[in-house]
């Protein structure tokens, strides 16, 4: 053990020193909102994206969202679209993509590159959405929005390999905004806001909560509003950050969770895992998540997935666009 605290601290140093000497590129007349973690997951970071994307072009915004598409095999830059593999794209791309008609989604590693590309675009995007981008160095942002999950305090983590910290929790200092994820009566804790001040005095912060929005027919696209789960016994599996958080929300509709199976997050099933599931999950009703369906292909008849929305404090949104209408692009 040891030895593995010892390799995190060198990591948090080479981290510190990568963080400094860092070249950042500009994407000339666009605004750039980073929306990132101080963990590896778990936080809902891909639900505020969306959620933001949405309020944003309501707004009049011209909104692409740059993404580094986890696990995806195509390198980009290239648009993401709703009839890619999450093989291809990644499953949150994907996932974005078909949530979010009409903002282009662009996956590239380097996303100061794949920020140049996208301008390429017509309409031109005047505001990109940074998604995953609080540790991304090649790209100057104008506001960084950082997720942390009340679930997982970050005053008790360790850096990555001991725990789950992508950098020292000094970072919070970074941010301009703080939404706190998975918030119980919808209230940021007192100690947690206090443990973020230690680092961050002056930003803003907004707790945030999930709510159902619904349930997909996987295999006929037809949407039922949540209170459908109400009394249903169902088998529930899911492959994201935090599992027990989709368990929660299951058992909040109204769902009688007979069977939860827990995978890793980004698990990619095999076809004989799917059999599995529907073999052990007779009589009962198939439920995951909408970021799983992304990596189930295209044999979902009889799978259902709970959407789920993510909910701010009052003043986020309003928070954001303010900060945008100061930011190349213009204001709306």
């Amino acid at each position: 053990m040891k030895g593995l605290f010892e390799l995190a601290y060198l990591l948090g140093q080479k981290f510190d020193r990568r963080r400094k000497s860092a070249k950042a590129g500009s994407l000339p007349g666009a605004a750039v909102i980073s929306v990132g973690n101080l963990t590896t997951g778990g936080t809902g970071k891909t639900p505020l994206v969306i959620a933001l994307a949405e309020r944003l072009a309501a707004n009049g915004r011209r909104v692409c969202i740059l993404t580094r598409g986890y696990k995806g095999a195509l390198a980009g830059p290239a648009v993401i679209t709703a009839e890619m593999s999450a093989a291809d794209a990644g499953d949150e791309p994907l996932l974005m993509a078909a949530r979010l008609p009409g903002v282009p989604v662009v996956k590239g590693g380097d996303r100061y590159a794949a920020g140049l590309y996208a301008l390429s675009l017509q309409p031109k995007p005047d505001t990109f959405i940074l998604d995953d981008g609080f540790q991304h160095w090649r790209l100057k942002r104008d506001l960084d929005i950082l997720v942390l999950s009340a679930r997982s305090p970050f005053y008790h983590d360790k850096l990555l390999p001991v725990g789950d910290l992508r950098e020292p929790a000094s970072g919070i200092g970074r941010a301009g905004i703080i939404v706190v994820s998975k918030c119980e009566n919808r209230e940021v804790p007192p100690d947690f806001e206090r443990r973020i001040r230690v680092h961050n005095p002056h930003a803003p912060i907004f707790p945030a909560w999930f709510e159902a929005s619904g349930v997909i027919d996987c295999g006929s696209g037809k949407k039922y509003p949540p209170a459908w789960l109400k009394g249903r016994e169902v088998f529930a599996f899911a492959g994201i950050g935090e599992p027990s958080a989709f368990r929660q929300s299951l058992l909040d509709a109204g769902a009688d969770v007979k069977v939860f199976w827990k995978f890793r997050d980004h698990h990619m099933f095999r076809e004989a895992e799917l059999g599995r599931i529907r073999e052990k999950a007779r009589g009962l009703w198939i439920i995951t998540t909408e970021k799983d369906i992304m990596r189930l292909g295209k044999e979902r008849a009889g799978l259902y997935a709970l959407c789920v929305e993510m909910r701010t404090g009052e003043g986020f949104f309003t928070g954001v666009l303010d900060r945008v209408r100061n930011l190349p692009g213009g204001a709306r």
